[in-house]
């Protein structure tokens, strides 16, 4: 036992705990102290046979909370109808084991994630054996586990988990336990049924803005108008004897107004009086920002992010090749928009914190609510919540904060709620960015030389500072320096741009405007070269094994290489992003500039696909979010400020808008697993893009679609 921890209190068992080395180790809890979070259990049996199972990350949609507690209880062999489910708390046993912090999103779930929940349920397992076979006096190698049992069968014996539970809690936990073979999987690569589905449907599911305490109050906010304004006076005389109302006080960002109801304290909030110190940025516009990229552009400095062979050989004497393209892509801001606003839930005493939030970054909002509000950072409890979408908004803590502080203030648990206009018009957005790609073409219409510019804001400033520099930001890069395609000289040089706007991840982080700049320009090779865009592709692929199956498996399913029906139009796209391969055919039809998509495409190798159901759910609500980037959404700017506020003026795909999605999976078994909660958005855009051109003869290379007129239609 070590003696610097503390123990769970979770009543007699079986406990297995991963320590941040993850040393795996067991306890009986007979007689346990307070709980310490450093030992982490991921695992408890009780002598009544059941199983509980902590989910280390956050639901959001994805589908995650079904998915790893199965590969735990897959090595175990739990029965999975009696598995329980618990959310983790904030500790560093639960950080992300690659990146050793505990946060959701960049698709790394399942890619992190994976070896350790097996390594837990494969030594819960030999420990439940270990158990057994003493109790049958046999060989542990002649046992094994199933549906919740240890089995014998060459006596026909079988002992519950949980009468052997307080027994394997006194084995010593193998260090390299055996995993099951692919073979003997039987919840892996089946499709389960999403564990969160059923409390979903009737309305029991607990979100951010479901939680409620006991003598709880509402803080309505009213964030900063402009981008880095400040706060210069409230008139509390503006809103004197509202109904409900409780306190109106400043928190970092904006104001609170504190009241009885959400409603109460809405309408104080929009009678309430501020004003603002509008600061440096109140002359910000988007054609303000436009100028400073093509200004980026056309000057640099520029950063040498790559080179491949000759990162010279684009320097252009025309002798060098048959022909020269150049192409300029932009992709726009954007806007999460989840369906939930932003929102948090705190009680604050004189000596601790407990936050109740739909977060995708625990441990960043216990790091900043404690150091705001000087609490050593065990005593501030981030207990998470089912989220209503997050896309990456939920990484950030700021709405965490105002809650705590406001808390602290009216001396009552406060959930702070941010109104939809709050939440649109005070988003992290994704950035806009700017591609100037040149090519140098051969004699068979094949790029040979390519240098390629990029001018983009941070995306991991807010979330993943220490990967960001002055002039670089990998993130910005995602997409174009992991390309599969074969070309012998290539540069990338990248300017990383400083803007008023504040930017930040948002689901397929640069992939999504990377993959369309790319995926276009190789489409316009391609034709250049009267060459069919598949083959072309295929053949700037070399041997990729894995890229060349997506593609050919899409080009096999959607039929690519049969003439459409009159009047329907193809486009297809292929990306590597968060290492899954993924590869679409769009295909459409068009009249005037209404643009009718019927169907989409996708083949994807994410390596181990560990629910066919989830995984395809995943892709094909990416092609809704991603036809949505493609013709509607945009985040636009004047006077410091966001203008799109809520739904009427930032437009997303419709129910009778969405086309037929088909999605297959090839199995490759590959390492490391890939992830599919990101990538499904990424190659439907350029993919449209080029059924565009198929259809119009139109290249067009600036998004969203609807500033060339063109609309989507049911």
């Amino acid at each position: 036992m070590d003696s610097r921890r503390d123990f769970l209190r979770l009543g007699t068992g079986l406990i297995l705990g991963c320590s941040a080395d993850f040393g795996i180790r067991s306890l009986t809890l007979e007689g346990a102290q307070s709980a310490s979070l450093a030992l982490n259990a991921w695992l408890r049996i009780g002598t009544d046979g059941s199983v509980t199972i902590v989910v280390s990350q956050a639901e959001m949609g994805q589908g995650i909370m079904s998915t790893l507690p199965a590969v735990l209880a897959e090595e175990l062999g739990a029965d999975w109808d009696r598995v329980k489910l618990e959310m983790s708390p904030v500790a560093q046993a639960y950080r992300n084991p690659r990146l050793q912090w505990q946060f959701t999103g960049n698709s790394e779930s399942t890619m992190s994630f994976f070896d350790l929940m097996r390594q837990m349920g494969a030594s819960a397992r030999e420990m439940l054996i270990a158990a057994a076979s003493k109790r049958w006096k046999v060989d542990a190698a002649s046992c094994s586990t199933d549906t919740g049992l240890v089995l014998h069968t060459a006596t026909h014996r079988k002992l519950s988990f949980g009468s052997l539970a307080e027994a394997a809690a006194r084995e010593q936990p193998p260090k390299n336990p055996p995993l099951k073979p692919r073979e003997q999987w039987k919840l892996l690569g089946k499709p389960l049924p999403r564990v969160d589905n059923p409390a979903k449907v009737d309305g029991s599911t607990i979100f951010g803005l479901d939680f409620k305490i006991p003598e709880m109050v509402y803080a309505v906010i009213k964030n900063i108008p402009v981008f880095g304004g400040k706060l210069s006076r409230i008139d509390r005389s503006s809103v004197s004897g509202m109904p409900g109302l409780i306190d109106v006080c400043e928190v970092p960002g904006g104001v609170a107004v504190i009241a009885a109801s959400y409603w109460q304290g809405k309408q104080a909030a929009d009678r309430l009086r501020v004003d603002w110190d509008e600061g440096p940025n109140a002359d910000v516009s988007s054609d303000s920002l436009n100028d400073r990229y093509r200004e980026a552009m056309a000057a640099g400095p520029w950063v040498l992010a790559s080179a491949v062979g000759n990162a010279n050989a684009i320097d252009f004497l025309p002798a060098k090749f048959s022909s020269v393209k150049t192409a300029e892509f932009s992709s726009q801001f954007l806007a999460h928009a989840t369906m939930e606003p932003m929102n948090a839930t705190a009680r604050v005493t004189s000596d601790s914190c407990e936050i109740w939030a739909p977060t995708q970054g625990q441990e960043l909002a216990q790091l900043v609510v404690s150091q705001a509000l000087k609490l050593p950072k065990e005593r501030v409890q981030v207990h998470r919540t089912f989220l209503g979408g997050g896309f990456g908004r939920r990484l950030t803590a700021e709405y965490v904060l105002q809650a705590a502080v406001a808390a602290k203030i009216c001396g009552k648990p406060v959930k702070a709620v941010w109104s939809r206009e709050e939440d649109m018009r005070h988003d992290l957005y994704r950035p806009a960015v700017l591609h100037n790609i040149t090519a140098g073409i051969n004699e068979n219409g094949m790029p040979v030389a390519c240098a390629h510019r990029l001018v983009s804001p941070s995306i991991l400033q807010y979330v993943f500072p220490v990967a960001v520099t002055k002039t670089y930001d990998p993130s910005c890069l995602e997409g174009l320096l992991e390309t599969n395609y074969r070309i012998p000289n290539a540069r990338f040089d990248f300017h990383l741009l400083n803007v008023a706007v504040p930017t930040s991840v948002l689901r397929t982080t640069g992939y999504g405007p990377n993959i369309f700049a790319i995926e276009s320009f190789i489409d316009e090779l391609a034709h250049d070269a009267k060459k069919d865009p598949y083959l072309f592709r295929r053949e700037l692929l070399g041997a990729n094994a894995r890229a060349l199956a997506v593609l050919d498996l899409v080009v096999e399913k959607s039929g690519w290489k049969n003439p459409p029906p009159p009047g329907v139009f193809r486009g297809i796209a292929i990306c590597e992003a968060f290492h899954t391969h993924l590869a679409q055919v769009v295909e459409i039809s068009i009249e005037g500039k209404s643009v009718k998509v019927h169907r989409v495409v996708s083949a994807a190798d994410c390596g181990t696909t560990l629910n066919p159901n989830i995984a395809a759910n995943n892709i094909e609500g990416g092609v809704a979010w991603g036809l949505s980037a493609a013709f509607k959404s945009e985040i636009t700017f004047e006077r410091g400020r966001t203008v799109q506020s809520n739904w009427h003026d930032y437009d997303i795909l419709r129910l009778p808008e969405m086309p037929a999605v088909e999605t297959y999976f090839i199995d490759s078994g590959a390492r490391p697993l890939g992830g599919t909660g990101e990538v499904g958005p990424v190659t439907v855009i350029p993919a449209v893009a080029n059924a565009l051109f198929a259809a119009t003869g139109e290249r067009l290379r600036s998004l969203p679609l609807s500033r060339h007129g063109f609309r989507i239609s049911a």
